[in-house]
């Protein structure tokens, strides 16, 4: 456990820079991506013993070695720092649909799988100028797989897939291609607009909070000054040994406390005023 934790650690520390505090969506997307590395290293370190030893039996040895290199590519992509996360993401794109299309070549139409995950991953982990990139990269491996195939430059063990099959597969896989690329970032421009809309409102309360502290300690520590002032003159008052000239002094203080007092209540007013205004 304490050896997974490190692990994790390290992934984290690599691809979540300290520079992201505020967790809005981008922080969001960047943390999805992390844990998609945390689980994609272990899992294709396992599966890529099954795979090489496939490969190897097929003497499909140029496959073996995308194999490999895609693992470490994926192992470099969390563990290596100093990689700037947009690096970093395109990097493990690049990768996935890179091992995507080998796949499809070499193993078959069954493979198309790999490229819808791709596309599915790429979408939800980068932000590109065009949301349809992702689609588009597969029509253009389904183009040149449909093209290698009619020059019967496709492995042998695939040549028994009539055309219509084919074109079935491809077809299905850039529908579902483009569907996905159509609603994620619909979702996450939902979701962007939630978030703006929760850390508005955080900082509303936090405004208002700071008010309430301002308004709580005028009432505890401003106010008291007249008013004890003049809890004390009206006690002086009930003396009535006071001169007139006493009296007059006194009444004066009245008049200076009461207006401080209610210059400090006019201020806790006008702070009540904008929590109630800032709420609406």
């Amino acid at each position: 456990m304490n050896i997974w934790n490190k692990y994790t650690s390290i992934i984290r520390d690599n691809i979540l820079t300290s520079s992201q505090e505020n967790k809005d969506l981008k922080y969001w997307r960047d943390d999805m991506f992390s844990n998609t590395i945390i689980y994609i290293i272990p899992l294709s370190v396992i599966a890529l013993i099954p795979s090489v030893i496939w490969a190897f039996e097929e003497k499909l040895y140029l496959m073996v070695v995308v194999d490999i290199l895609a693992v470490f590519l994926a192992i470099i992509t969390g563990i290596k720092k100093e990689i700037k996360i947009k690096k970093r993401k395109l990097l493990f794109i690049g990768t996935v649909y890179t091992l995507s299309s080998f796949l499809i070549y070499f193993v078959g139409l069954n493979s198309t799988l790999y490229l819808l995950a791709a596309c599915f991953l790429a979408t939800f982990i980068y932000t590109f100028k065009n949301q349809y990139a992702p689609a588009l990269f597969n029509v253009y491996i389904s183009i040149l797989y449909i093209y290698l195939y009619y020059l019967d430059l496709t492995p042998p063990h695939n040549i028994n897939f009539k055309s219509n099959e084919l074109f079935a597969v491809f077809s299905n896989l850039i529908f579902l291609s483009f569907l996905v690329c159509s609603l994620v970032p619909k979702l996450f421009n939902g979701l962007d607009e939630s978030f703006k809309k929760s850390i508005h409102h955080t900082k509303k309360i936090e405004k208002q909070n700071e008010v309430l502290k301002e308004i709580t300690w005028i009432q505890s520590h401003v106010v008291r000054t007249p008013l004890s002032r003049l809890m004390a003159i009206t006690n002086l008052l009930k003396e009535n040994d006071n001169t007139e000239e006493e009296k007059t002094f006194l009444i004066d203080n009245i008049i200076v406390s009461s207006k401080e007092l209610d210059q400090v209540i006019k201020e806790i007013v006008t702070k009540s005023e904008s929590i109630g205004s800032s709420e609406n």
